[in-house]
């Protein structure tokens, strides 16, 4: 296997000092604004102050204003309105966008949220049907987040002489619904610039604009925080207008309107004020997704919607419980997962695809990112019942899923997605062979940058302070696009390495140099210690605030280690002798044992000064010995 390498981009110095000069920042974090492809003055400005001065005409969208005209017409006609989304944080919040706004324009609005396991994304054959039969009635309908896909249906529906409104992000292909209006960047024809607004953010620039001609006072604020909590819960790139609605409602969301929203965030333990990127991410979107993960998608908009605090304060609290049993399927569709992968060496392959039976659908893209997060690879989850299988795809920035889809779609039933995430339906039949061949097709489309970890700067200990940490702050946001500034640093010394947390799946340590020193934790990255222990080449991390006792400390968060190509290590013969004597004294052919506490026995019984590192290191360049370190065990045999 080859090893990873450190990827840092140079530039030239005369560019990074204007920049520097221009703005008051640190070269360091003029390099992070360069390795963003924000470069000119306007730009960083932009970057810097993201105000709604730079935000895109909604003109510059393909038929945005043909779509409002029409609900204005539907509005002044009392046309019956019905709003169908995703079961997902972009549909639950795109769908309050339009039911909150239409409802103070004195609208006739519903909405429609299809059931996840029964109808599956995207319209549904069961709501056609009702819809033919005339359970289900509108003049006017409007998708958010789905219907791009959905040729067929759009098609049946329009010929029952309904207008139809879709409003989604995801990936088009040649041919287009029949639909009144599609608003969908990716359209072929559509001239706008930000191609990467999700489903919230684009209800949100096409009810900005219609207010333009319906005039609601005090709503705009509103429709801007579920603009946000969809933004930065749907993993779009946060440049441009994503970072104009991620900074702004962000602001707004930190003293909430939205009485729901209030009370989720009191279930959630998040304490006032303080809410950023990180908390809708992995704090409230997981428990606003549970709903329709877990039973229906209707109680997060119910939430979302409700001005009644009891009745807000009742569905908070069933979205925790549900988001409590998803936790636990998750675990345990995790486990298995890594179960059939480790037997089955599936993690040796280009692409991880790993299915059984009966797995809950509605976690399968939240194991499918563990994976990917695990393994450093793309991953496909998949559930079979009854011979079909439902699965999640996730991805890496250097491969496109819903491409590596696409052209192995004659084994698919049905797909669709964007580059990091997509879903899919297959035969149980054809899952080996789309296996193996979406295999070939990755393996065949793999560059360097596969091999590579992209860092910012390469840093020193002394260029470590809270002059760059509060800098790298006002870069906020981070998520896709705009990812947390990692940074490395070289040629340092490890010291008082130890496990941490109650199951001991974090690793504490210090690194130093000329004197300096830094502390650093690695959360959940257990795994990685015999890399850590092994003399990396550098190490990968960003920065973190540590308060203790009312004292601020810069800490650094383990991203990554770059190893040595040519693992180069001089023996102690004395110690190397005290281990050998060891290993030989005990009678059993396989030692089994925690490192850390051999570290102890041996410099307990002993009196030496061994560490881990030392030990590892040996053991790494000694001809005659095995080893295995699986985590903080390590196996030795004789």
């Amino acid at each position: 296997m080859k090893t990873v390498k450190l990827k840092v981009n140079e530039y030239n110095n005369d560019e990074i000092e204007r920049i520097s000069k221009r703005f008051n920042l640190s070269k360091t974090s003029s390099k992070i604004l360069l390795n963003r492809n924000i470069k000119s003055f306007d730009d960083i400005e932009e970057f810097l102050d993201p105000d709604f001065k730079y935000f895109e005409r909604a003109e510059n969208y393909k038929d945005l204003h043909k779509g409002c005209k029409r609900v204005i017409e539907a509005v002044k006609n009392n046309d019956r309105i019905l709003i169908y989304g995703d079961y997902d944080v972009d549909g639950v919040t795109s769908i309050s966008q339009f039911v909150v706004f239409l409802k103070r324009a004195g609208a006739d609005v519903n909405y429609y949220v299809p059931e996840r396991e029964s109808e599956g994304y995207g319209i549904s054959s069961d709501f056609v049907n009702s819809v033919k039969i005339g359970e289900i009635n509108f003049e006017l309908l409007i998708t958010v987040d789905c219907g791009i896909a959905d040729i067929a249906k759009v098609d049946e529906i329009t010929r029952l002489n309904k207008d139809v409104i879709i409003i989604d992000h995801h990936e088009s292909r040649e041919v287009l619904p029949n639909a009144y209006a599609i608003i969908n960047p990716k359209q072929k024809d559509c001239p706008s610039e930000n191609k990467h607004l999700c489903a919230s953010g684009l209800s949100f620039k096409f009810l900005i604009n219609l207010n333009k001609f319906l005039k609601i006072e005090n709503i705009e604020d509103v429709l801007l925080e579920y603009a946000c909590l969809g933004t930065i819960a749907d993993i779009v790139d946060l440049v441009k207008d994503n970072r104009i609605i991620a900074c702004q409602g962000l602001n707004k969301i930190n003293n909430t309107k939205i009485t729901g929203l209030k009370k989720l965030i009191e279930v959630s333990g998040i304490k006032d004020g303080l809410i950023k990127s990180y908390h809708i991410g992995f704090l409230l979107a997981p428990r606003i997704n549970a709903s329709g993960r877990m039973d229906t998608a209707k109680k997060a908009i119910k939430l979302m919607l409700t001005n009644d605090e009891d009745e807000a304060e009742k569905l908070a609290l069933e979205l925790e419980s549900l988001n409590n049993a998803r936790k636990e399927a998750e675990s345990l569709i995790f486990k298995e997962a890594v179960e059939k992968i480790e037997s089955d060496f599936l993690y040796k392959n280009n692409v991880i695809v790993v299915y059984g039976d009966n797995w809950h659908e509605g976690v399968l893209g939240i194991v499918a990112s563990r994976l990917t997060e695990k393994y450093n690879k793309p991953c496909v989850v998949i559930s079979v019942k009854d011979g079909i299988g439902k699965g999640s795809a996730r991805s890496l920035e250097h491969v496109d899923i819903f491409e590596s889809f696409k052209s192995n779609d004659s084994y698919l039933e049905r797909y669709g997605g964007h580059k990091l995430a997509a879903g899919l339906t297959i035969l149980e039949k054809n899952i080996s062979i789309f296996t193996n061949e979406l295999n070939n097709y990755i393996g065949s489309n793999i560059n360097e940058e596969y091999y590579q970890i992209k860092v910012d700067a390469i840093l020193n200990i002394s260029d470590i302070n809270f002059r760059l940490y509060d800098e790298i702050n006002k870069f906020e946001p981070f998520g896709s696009g705009n990812q947390k500034p990692l940074l490395a640093l070289r040629d340092v010394s490890l010291k008082n390495i130890r496990k941490v947390g109650k199951e001991g799946k974090h690793i504490s340590f210090m690194l130093s140099k000329e004197g300096q020193h830094i502390s650093v934790i690695g959360f959940n990255k257990i795994a990685m210690l015999e890399k850590v222990l092994s003399m990396p080449h550098s190490y990968i991390v960003s920065l973190s605030e540590n308060i203790y006792n009312d004292n601020r400390s810069i800490q650094l968060l383990l991203h990554d280690v770059e190893e040595q190509e040519e693992f180069d290590y001089k023996i102690n013969v004395e110690k190397l002798k005290t281990l050998e004597f060891l290993i030989n004294k005990t009678k059993s052919k396989i030692i089994k044992t925690d490192i850390f506490l051999l570290v102890e026995k041996l410099n307990k019984r002993y009196n030496t000064k061994i560490t881990a590192e030392e030990i590892i290191c040996m053991l790494k360049k000694a001809d005659n010995i095995q080893y295995a370190l699986k985590n903080d065990i390590l196996y030795i045999k004789k």
